[in-house]
């Protein structure tokens, strides 16, 4: 922006007395910059002391003479406004204070509209939820084409609705269908999709951002305007505001019935806000949208998924550990479906990657792997063709090692097979590996420690546990060996974060806490497939219960084999309470081992029945006992409450170091339903005593393997 005279309307101040000002900058033309922040914040978020700033600012220049139009931005590069604080949602108890919080936002945002000249919204970085409602109410909005510029309303992944005019507002911007994609899903736009929507109006270079604000307000200036005028088109119009908009929102409710979504009621409320966008006047719709968030915010359900937030908050920071190290290059041992995987998400993230394997087969798989991914996102408009090239270019693959004086990370990702780990780090350190760089594997089941008697320097050796597949699974798992140091650590979960996980540290112990948690809730499964039940009434059970899949399905999913291999190492270790269903070794025997065979319990493409419904038949037969059909809540307390039982063992045995630990390992580890709460949210809402009194019954009444920890217990008496 050229200026010949700059002037500070509001002086920069730091937060003080829990009150501030945000700084404005008037130039000499008229032409005023208020900013969302001060110079020196990273992350801005809308607190009531920073919404009441706002107010006062936005007052400030409604009633400032000679003034000719205002650029609302950032405090500085990559961040506008990354929404409501969420600790200002997760605090909101009340259905009156939640609504009167969104009538409070909503009437200050509003003040946009009020100044008579234009209002311009300058976006770079984050710009969501409050952020981007704020935007909407601005007359034009300019987004910069850094790739760090996101913009949306993710509200409903909290549980709640947009509150400060954001359904309104986007979906007479966009028109219903267009809306209704962008707030049921929470979706977030980068710069090209959000111009094409037409959710901002122009795109600029980082560099030009303020000086392409200050051009559309001259444009609008010339003309006398205070902003563009702005009319639906088309299939916009027809689905919005004639009787055909019932095709829109009859598609909209048959996604929202479907799968977890009909858990969460946000999605539905958001529905019918937007909805009345086009069926009430504004100011209903607003006061509609206001009472609704005061309803979403106090429910469980947001709670629930507030928690979860700050989760994963506590998540990223154990990457800020001592000794944490950037990994710039790295060695991947193991071509295939997870070393693949683990390569090809590494170099997405800039990260030079060597994928070495003997199979050349497997190398060229690996390779068009990527490539597939970086073409679906570049259809997408998600990333450009000189970015995508960029990326595969990390990645190289090769079946030797090469050199490996500048590695910072060795991982291993071959067969569960100790023996073969221990000799492949050996030959890592005899071939040169730098004493400082982290030797890794990702071995869901076999001790971290173990492998590190194979190499000197045995405090660099850590587990990075990865699941499959590793381009959508967000946990890590980052297994701390007996002798491995805080630094190694801190770097695993750097590693992780920077790849856009979730990393939870565990003790190097059988199984970890995902498999160690999910080995009796898959042998239970299979025990009650043998006793005589159908699965597709388990798996929808289940589905019913909020898992995002059925158990059978799940097996399939891993594979019979590899189910086997861990309960094995799951058996060796807590023989009481762990011995593998005699299906699984049927299962494996008859080559019926799931998906990546052709088919398991269920057809190759997990619908019709699979080759493994004869074996099962057959293993029923030879059990020698009528079969029996269990009832639902037999099966949740089969299947979960054992589940419950294990997360605490876990966590008395020192697997985790805490409760927050479960929540978040599991939610992100084996999908345990967000909205409940995670595990112990669950467990507490449950019961304790109710969940000790059925495992002692069925412990009774079936097998002694259902009997309850003494940290259970004792957990029940406290309650």
């Amino acid at each position: 922006m050229n200026t010949t005279e700059t002037r500070t309307e509001s002086p920069v101040a730091q937060p003080a007395a829990q009150t501030f000002e945000l700084p404005i900058t008037v130039d000499a033309r008229g032409i005023a910059v208020l900013r969302l922040g001060a110079a020196d914040e990273s992350v801005v978020t809308f607190t009531k002391e920073r919404l009441l700033a706002l107010d006062r600012a936005l007052q400030s220049l409604q009633q400032r003479q000679g003034l000719r139009g205002v650029v609302i931005t950032g405090p500085g590069p990559a961040m506008f406004c990354a929404g409501a604080d969420i600790g200002l949602i997760h605090s909101i108890q009340s259905v009156a204070e939640g609504r009167d919080a969104a009538t409070l936002g909503r009437s200050i945002f509003e003040r946009c509209r009020k100044i008579a000249v234009p209002v311009v919204a300058a976006i770079e970085g984050p710009c969501v939820g409050g952020g981007c409602e704020l935007a909407l109410f601005c007359d034009v909005r300019i987004a910069s084409e850094h790739p760090s510029t996101q913009i949306g309303l993710p509200e409903t992944k909290l549980g709640i609705v947009p509150g400060f005019g954001g359904t309104q507002n986007m979906a007479r911007l966009l028109g219903l269908p267009t809306a209704l994609d962008l707030i049921l899903g929470g979706k977030l736009l980068r710069p090209v999709p959000a111009l094409k929507k037409g959710l901002v109006d122009r795109l600029a270079p980082r560099e030009k951002l303020l000086a392409v604000a200050v051009e559309e307000i001259e444009k609008l200036a010339a003309k006398g305007k205070k902003a563009k005028t702005r009319k639906l088109k088309g299939q916009a119009f027809w689905l919005s505001k004639t009787p055909l908009r019932s095709l829109a929102i009859n598609a909209a409710k048959k996604q929202l019935d479907k799968g977890q979504a009909r858990f969460y009621p946000a999605p539905k409320a958001a529905l019918e806000l937007c909805v009345a966008a086009f069926t009430k006047p504004e100011a209903d719709g607003f006061e509609q949208e206001a009472r609704a968030l005061g309803e979403m915010i106090a429910t469980p359900v947001s709670k629930a998924l507030t928690q979860l937030f700050f989760l994963t908050e506590r998540s990223k920071r154990l990457g800020k550990g001592n000794g944490a190290r950037n990994v710039d290059r790295a060695l991947i041992v193991g071509g295939g479906v997870m070393g693949a995987g683990i390569a090809g998400q590494l170099a997405n993230k800039g990260i030079d990657t060597r994928l070495c394997d003997l199979s050349g087969e497997a190398l060229a798989k690996a390779k068009a792997r990527l490539q597939q991914d970086l073409s679906r996102r570049v259809q997408r408009k998600q990333l450009k063709k000189h970015e995508a090239t960029a990326i595969q270019d990390k990645l190289a693959v090769s079946s030797d090692w090469g050199s490996l004086a500048h590695v910072d990370l060795w991982l291993e990702a071959v067969v569960e097979d100790l023996a073969v780990k221990r000799k492949l780090m050996a030959q890592a350190v005899a071939k040169g590996l730098p004493s400082d760089a982290i030797l890794a594997t990702n071995t869901s089941s076999l001790p971290v420690d173990a492998m590190a008697d194979a190499v000197p320097n045995p405090e660099r050796v850590v587990g990075i546990h990865f699941f499959n597949p590793p381009e959508k699974m967000p946990l890590v798992e980052v297994i701390r060996g007996k002798r491995t140091s805080d630094a190694a650590v801190a770097t695993a979960c750097r590693l992780a974060t920077r790849m856009g996980k979730f990393p939870v540290v565990t003790g190097d112990s059988p199984g970890f806490l995902v498999n160690r948690c999910l080995s009796p809730y898959l042998n239970e499964a299979a025990r009650l497939l043998v006793e005589g039940n159908d699965p597709e009434f388990l798996d929808r059970v289940l589905l019913d219960f909020g898992m995002p899949m059925g158990p059978c399905r799940l097996l399939d999913e891993i594979g019979f084999d590899v189910a086997t291999k861990v309960s094995e190492v799951m058996e060796a270790a807590f023989t009481d309470r762990m011995q593998p269903c005699s299906l699984f070794a049927a299962m494996v025997a008859a080559k019926a081992l799931g998906k990546k065979s052709g088919g398991g319990i269920y057809d190759k493409d997990g619908k019709g029945q699979g080759p493994g419904r004869k074996v099962l038949d057959e293993v029923r037969a030879r059990r020698g006992v009528p079969t029996r059909t269990a009832s639902r809540s037999e099966v949740i307390q089969r299947l979960i409450y054992p589940l419950v039982d294990e997360a605490y063992r876990c966590l008395d045995d020192g697997v985790v170091g805490a409760e927050q630990d479960l929540d978040l390992g599991l939610v992100m580890g084996i999908g345990f339903p967000p909205f409940l709460g995670g595990i112990t949210g669950y467990a507490k809402s449950e019961g304790m005593k109710t969940i000790v009194s059925a495992l002692d019954e069925l412990a009774r009444t079936i097998d002694a393997r259902f009997r309850p920890s003494d940290g259970l217990r004792r957990r029940a008496v406290e309650a």
